[in-house]
């Protein structure tokens, strides 16, 4: 089902950023001033894949940028200047690069951030912030100026994580709702993730046609094997028989229970396949009508090819 969505989702969005002119971006490590190299590029990870959250343009992949500007023996540690940024983008092959610097005075960070026009040379935008508190907040404001950068309102969830802090936002989303948990437990037991998420309505209607068709289920094994027994029976008792008459009479009764138990087979069949479907519908039910969550948070989208100048599905996962 997660499947089928994501698939639809990268078929719709890729119609429609087809209707639009796609810019190509690629992210440069941001410079670290009084942070570690390894600070910096976590933080310039998480900012790229916000970035790409924004749908805004198409991204080179980062692993792909580091490899093609090694083959080309390029060094993107130091380049901090527009001239540097603006070779490196046409290596690349990308409209536009975007690079940075995240900095250290006392207790207070600064970050900075351009984009830069690698046809032109000229900065198309820029953005700064100021942030006091822990290194581990940083992550917040990067994802934050992402969606600033270009020129839209970060979504809520960004803005109350900011506001609670991470710890307290984090350990809220560890009790909230989700697709996966209503499907969950609908795979254990019919209705009970639309219980899960609050349609109790729906969690009845599946709960009582499951039981009502596993009820007609059991009925119809139970009829089926009855009507098995006494056809064995009568079998055992046409063996035996010697007259004519109970001869006919066996025979007739043979019969007669053969196309009872072809319907019994019949029913149990179309309860057994029934109780299935509702099962099933019940768990595609469940994931549909549960939680609502963005689909844009779906790890996986569609990134810039410098290699073949085209397109291709990245999987992102933030930790």
């Amino acid at each position: 089902m997660i499947k089928i969505l994501a698939y639809l989702y990268f078929f719709l969005s890729t119609v429609t950023y087809g209707q639009f002119k796609i810019i190509t971006v690629a992210v440069l490590d941001f410079e670290a001033r009084g942070i570690n190299e390894q600070e910096a590029g976590t933080l310039t990870d998480r900012f790229t894949s916000e970035l790409n959250n924004t749908k805004t343009m198409r991204l080179v992949e980062r692993g792909m940028m580091a490899e093609i500007l090694e083959e080309q023996g390029f060094q993107q540690t130091g380049c901090t200047t527009d001239e540097c940024a603006v070779e490196v983008g046409a290596l690349l092959g990308v409209q536009n690069m975007i690079s940075g610097s995240i900095g250290k005075i006392g207790g207070t960070y600064t970050i900075d951030v351009k984009m830069v026009s690698v046809e032109t040379g000229a900065t198309e935008k820029t953005k700064s912030v100021t942030y006091v508190g822990k290194v581990d907040g940083l992550i917040v404001e990067m994802e934050i100026l992402a969606w600033e950068l270009m020129e839209l309102k970060p979504p809520q969830a960004l803005l109350l994580k900011k506001r609670m802090g991470v710890d307290s936002y984090l350990s809220q989303q560890t009790k909230q709702k989700t697709k996966i948990g209503a499907m969950t437990r609908s795979l254990l037991l019919p209705g009970y993730g639309q219980f899960y998420s609050g349609k109790k309505k729906s969690a009845f209607f599946f709960m009582g046609t499951q039981v009502a068709f596993l009820g007609l289920a059991l009925n119809a094994q139970s009829k089926f094997n009855s009507l098995q027994s006494d056809q064995d029976a009568a079998h055992l008792s046409y063996k035996a028989s010697v007259s004519q008459s109970d001869i006919e009479t066996y025979a007739t009764k043979i019969i007669n229970l053969d196309s009872d138990l072809q319907s019994a087979n019949d029913q149990l069949t179309l309860f057994s396949i029934s109780a299935a479907s509702t099962w099933a519908l019940n768990i595609l039910h469940a994931y549909i009508s549960g939680p609502d969550e963005d689909l844009a948070s779906l790890p996986v989208y569609l990134a810039y090819n410098p290699v073949s100048r085209g397109f291709g599905l990245t999987w992102s996962i933030s930790l």
